[in-house]
């Protein structure tokens, strides 16, 4: 399984939920799927929002927008495709190897690498994680975020998919 595709209109739709609801609620609902559903995420996105200091309440609403799109669009396919995908639960491993990649590129040439992976698969996503990051005024260090939560997603999706392949 890839990554759904978030398009113009699940984004459009979030961001409306966010407006009509209130940021608070979306972000209580995203923590506790995060919390039930992909813990190592939930992780990444608390150590990464807490390197804010002031703002890492907006740094942690935005990442789990990020996730919460994902999770939007899956939703929104068809009955029969959502029991053939999930979002990937990133396990421990998975979670690991990105670390590795990290320490082995660097971190801005990991960034840049998951940001062009981003805008070649899920230009809205990419589009929704620069609009962020240049509302909160710390555009390099948020994309980061953005780009290790894709990047240990994505990576999962591909070891799922060759989990699969081989039974």
């Amino acid at each position: 399984m890839f990554l759904p595709r978030v398009t113009s209109l699940t984004r459009e739709n979030v961001t409306r939920e966010l407006d009509h609801r209130g940021p608070a609620p979306c972000l209580e609902e995203t923590l506790r799927e995060l919390s039930e559903t992909n813990p190592e995420i939930l992780d990444i996105a608390t150590k990464c929002a807490a390197s804010f200091g002031p703002v890492s309440a907006d740094v942690m609403l935005e990442l789990c927008v990020f996730y919460r799109l994902l999770s939007a669009e899956l939703k929104r396919m068809s009955p029969i495709m959502r029991l053939l995908s999930t979002l990937p639960r990133v396990t421990e491993d998975t979670r690991a190897s990105v670390v590795e990649q990290i320490d082995a590129l660097g971190v801005e040439a990991f960034t840049m690498r998951a940001i062009d992976e981003l805008d070649a698969t899920n230009a809205e996503l990419l589009q929704m994680a620069h609009n962020a990051a240049t509302r909160l005024g710390s555009y390099g260090p948020v994309m980061q975020g953005f780009a290790l939560i894709y990047k240990a997603l994505s990576e999962q999706a591909a070891a799922d998919k060759a989990a699969l392949a081989l039974h």
